[in-house]
């Protein structure tokens, strides 16, 4: 391989490996440093033989107004306005386009599909060897990236933290 030739391979790597480290931190900056939002869940199906163990989560925010949510377009963008009445953030109003916020409101992106609307947080693959955990109540901590998207930053099992 020429010199040149070798500079361009190992500069296409570098350049490579500098975007996902980059891409990689900005998710974790987002998970450390992004308002946080506590959510209800409803578990379903926790146990699926080809990808492992896995608790997949329906949020309680995906069930406002449903009739609202019907009217909306189908594989659209949507805003769910979370408001915090306790403990933990509800959803008080959706909307297809970014809502006017009041205080101590947060808007959240969601997608909707047939099936309702999807955060991108309903998965949460279990480490290896954990096992999918008995549960009576399962609560997420997600945080709310500056696009408005959930992440997934801490899973709460009866009250504790899992895993």
């Amino acid at each position: 391989m020429s010199p040149r030739a070798a500079r361009w391979f190992w500069s296409l790597v570098a350049a490579q490996a500098i975007f996902l480290l980059c891409w990689a931190g900005w998710h974790e900056a987002v998970r450390r440093h992004a308002p946080v939002v506590r959510l209800k869940t409803k578990p379903v199906d926790p146990r699926d033989p080809l990808r492992g163990d896995y608790l997949r989560l329906r949020y309680e925010i995906a069930d406002v107004a449903p009739d609202a949510v019907k009217a909306l377009p189908i594989h659209g963008i949507v805003w769910v306005v979370l408001e915090k009445h306790g403990e933990y953030h509800e959803a008080v109003a959706v909307s297809a386009q970014e809502p006017a916020l009041r205080p101590g409101q947060i808007a959240v992106r969601a997608d909707r599909t047939w099936s309702g609307l999807i955060f991108g947080i309903e998965n949460y693959f279990v480490p290896e060897g954990k096992g999918t955990p008995r549960f009576q109540t399962i609560e997420v901590e997600a945080a709310v990236g500056p696009t408005r998207r959930l992440y997934l930053k801490r899973v709460l099992v009866d009250g504790k933290s899992y895993p």
